[in-house]
Order: C-alpha cells, then sequence, then structure tokens
C-alpha cells in the first residue's frame, strides 16, 4: 500500500508479463554520455519529490542523463507490462515485495550484489530488510524506504461523533464500538472504515497478531481455510452495523488514493501502509492521523518493511550508472532532504537522521509516528513466494464475490485455498 499499495487490480498482468527478459532503455552518445531510465509509481507529491533527487544525481554526475516517468500503481503495472512485453522495459525500476520473487525467478532482475561495495553501499541500510530483498543469497533489490503499517483516520469525524481517538493498546472491540458509533453520529452517511476484508496484507496481519502468516517460511500457505473463513465471516458481519463499507462502496477504490472511501468521505478511516500518509495529506480536506492496529494479543502483526525497492533489469546496458543512481538515492543525504518520506521513513540511519529535524506537515507525521511504533514491529520478512501475485488477486477478486453474495464463505474460502496452491505450485 506505496504499495500504498492496497491494490485491488494489476498483479497478474505483471506476474504473467514478466516472463520476458527486461531489456534496457538507456543509450549511449557519441560523446560517451550516458542516458538511463528510470520508471517508478506515486502520485503528484511524490514525483515532485523524486524529480528533485534525481536533479541532483545529474548535478554531480553530468555525464548521465535520467529520463523518468510515473504513473499510478495500477496505470504503472500496466505499462510496465507492455514495456517487458515489448523488450523496451526500463534500467531503473521500482518493485515491492509482492513481486519481487516473481521477477527474480523468471531472470528479469540483476544481481545487484556485484554492485554492492563498489556503486551501491549498504552498509547503513537495515540487515533485515537486505535479507528480504535477498532471495537465495541474491540481491535483488535495495529498499527505497521503510514503512509499516497503520490506521489512518479522520480526525473530524472521530471528533464530531465524539470517539475517543485510536491509539496504542486499543482492542478489537474498541475498533467495532468506534465505527458503529461514527456510522450511527452521521446517520448512517459515513462508516467507519473502509472494508478490509478484501486484501491479503490485512488478513496476514491479523494472521501475524495470532502467531500465523500468510506464507510459512517454505513459501506454502501459512494458515488453514478454516482461519480464512472466520476472517471473511468477521469482516461481513462489520457491514451489518454499519462499522465497514458495503461491497458498493468498497469496489469503487482502485488502487489509487483518490478513489479511497476515506478520501471520498464514506468512511472515517482505513488501514494502510504509513508511507501512504502524504498522498491521503494531499487528496483530502480534512486532518488525517495515524494509529497503530489494534490486537487482542501481544502482537500487532505489525512489521518494518521495505515500502518499495529500487531494482535493475538484468538486460541494461547500463548496469553501473543506474547502480550508482540507486546508491545515490537511498545514501545521499541531500536526496534524503528532497525524497523526505514519500517512500516511507529513508532506510539509511544517517540519511533517517538528517532529515528528522527538516520535516513537517504529512512527512513529519509519518516520522513521528515511526518513531512512536519501533517497539511494536517485527523484523522484515522475507520475500514472498512465486504466484504471491497471484494469490493477492485472487484474494480480492473472491472476496468481492463473496461480498456481493455470489457465494457462500465456505465456498468462497475454499476457492481461494484451491487458487492459491494452484499459483504457488505454479
Amino acid at each position: 500500500m506505496s504499495r500504498s499499495r492496497w491494490q485491488r487490480t494489476g498483479a497478474m498482468v505483471i506476474a504473467l508479463a514478466v516472463g520476458s527478459t527486461l531489456t534496457a532503455c538507456g543509450d549511449t552518445a557519441e560523446d560517451g554520455a550516458v542516458e538511463i531510465s528510470f520508471h517508478w509509481w506515486g502520485n503528484d507529491d511524490r514525483a515532485e519529490a523524486t524529480q528533485a533527487a534525481v536533479d541532483l544525481f545529474m548535478a554531480e554526475n553530468p555525464d548521465i542523463t535520467v529520463s523518468v516517468s510515473f504513473a499510478d500503481y495500477n496505470a504503472y503495472v500496466e505499462r510496465l507490462s507492455t514495456q517487458v512485453a515489448g523488450g523496451n522495459s526500463p534500467d531503473v525500476v521500482q518493485t515491492d515485495m509482492p513481486f519481487l520473487r516473481e521477477f527474480a525467478d523468471r531472470g528479469v532482475l540483476a544481481d545487484l550484489g556485484e554492485h554492492v561495495g563498489s556503486e551501491i553501499d549498504t552498509g547503513d541500510l537495515p540487515t533485515s530488510l537486505i535479507d528480504g530483498a535477498s532471495i537465495d543469497g541474491v540481491l535483488y533489490a535495495i529498499p527505497a524506504g521503510q514503512n509499516t503499517q497503520t490506521l489512518l483516520y479522520d480526525v473530524e469525524q472521530w471528533e464530531a461523533a465524539e470517539v475517543e481517538p485510536p491509539s496504542a493498546g486499543w482492542t478489537w472491540d474498541d475498533f467495532e464500538e468506534a465505527g458503529s458509533r461514527i456510522h450511527e453520529a452521521t446517520d448512517g452517511e459515513v462508516y467507519g472504515y473502509s472494508d478490509f476484508g478484501g486484501f491479503s496484507d490485512w488478513f496476514d496481519f491479523w494472521l501475524r497478531q495470532d502467531g500465523k502468516s500468510l506464507y510459512d517460511p517454505e513459501g506454502a500457505l501459512g494458515f488453514e481455510e478454516a482461519d480464512l473463513v472466520e476472517f471473511w465471516t468477521w469482516t461481513k458481519s462489520l457491514q451489518a452495523s454499519g462499522v465497514v463499507t458495503p461491497a458498493e462502496v468498497t469496489t469503487t477504490f482502485n488502487g489509487s488514493i483518490d478513489t479511497s472511501p476515506l478520501v471520498l468521505g464514506r468512511s472515517a478511516a482505513e488501514f494502510n501502509y504509513d508511507s501512504s500518509a502524504p498522498s491521503y495529506h494531499a487528496s483530502s480536506d480534512g486532518l488525517v492521523e495515524l494509529a497503530p492496529w489494534p490486537t487482542d494479543t501481544d502482537s500487532t502483526g505489525m512489521l518494518a518493511a521495505s515500502a518499495s525497492m529500487y531494482s535493475i533489469g538484468s538486460s541494461s546496458d547500463h548496469p553501473v550508472e543506474s547502480a550508482m543512481l540507486i546508491d545515490f538515492l537511498v545514501n545521499d543525504v541531500e536526496a534524503g532532504q528532497a525524497l523526505g518520506v514519500v517512500r516511507s521513513m529513508p532506510p539509511n540511519a544517517a540519511v533517517r537522521e538528517a532529515i528528522g529535524t527538516d520535516l513537517d506537515g504529512a512527512n513529519q507525521q509519518v516520522f513521528d509516528y515511526q518513531e512512536s511504533v519501533a517497539d511494536l514491529m517485527g523484523e522484515a520478512p522475507n520475500a514472498p513466494p512465486t504466484g504471491a501475485g497471484s494469490v493477492k488477486r485472487s484474494f480480492t477478486v473472491i472476496y468481492d464475490s463473496y461480498n456481493f453474495g455470489g457465494m457462500s464463505v465456505e465456498d468462497a474460502a475454499a476457492q481461494l485455498m484451491n487458487e492459491a496452491r494452484q499459483s504457488l505450485d505454479g
């Protein structure tokens, strides 16, 4: 979710399209100057910050020109799939955890370990994030930011309903009561939360509160069918009292923050990653605050994970220059100051410390939030198995069908388990 990334569509497109080999867009001019391409997903705020950092890189490296392109997540996925299929993929691509292994297994990502110690310095990056971006000992990506899960909530809606704001230690009962009261206080116009039942990420963190997970260390499913029946039965039941949005509202969210029920005023809160906070602030009129997940156990299920990552196409004509750009984006203090927290907290500790006094608004909010929940976060997980992108998409599609009354919860859970196992078996 940045990924933000509760993405409802596009996962399958990437999973199918990366079968082709990435080829470079970079060119070398007659005078020896090099041009590399850098494509990523995000909104206008991220674009402005990223361009500023890229401009700093080009000023320090006048022989390297970086051409940038961006789109919202779903459009980015579709564009990248077309580029890959046509043999015209960027040199530097922004990747995320659900698809890292799929890209790597198809041989379309370069081994960045070849650049560590030369073009890329990982000395000040969290070991857990580097390990999470490595598959079978090969480093395929460099973390662009560290994020974690959060509940973003509309302060005015909560205050108007006279509901205590969420805070560390609140429970799922507190969660339900607050959502119901908000719905009642607005005469049914606003729901407590955006329905989160169709997102495998949130199911994973719900499982982690009980010591389970979406995938086990071997890459198989880490939960039982009964767990999914329980989760989907519960999330569906929350609609009856207005705690979460109904299907016809939830499905308007297409992966862009602009279509979020929270931004559109249909819900008073929703789960996402903290890296999405600046986008929410830019898209909504009200004040949005961040809170940790509710839990009934000793664990919130929250993780310190890569918000997004930078990778290089395995057929790039300019891997050295591409690696230099990646290193600059994650390790240069001025670049870090330009980027702020548009990809969440900088993974480099020195950069993070340097920008801590320069932030304001939503950027300061994300910084303060991660500082406040540091003790609640577990370490970054390993890269999901090949097929995880397809599982993510199936999870949403099947939940939507169940949510609209197209099947029973038992049939929906059975179908998900079957499709997930087929996707993971490849």
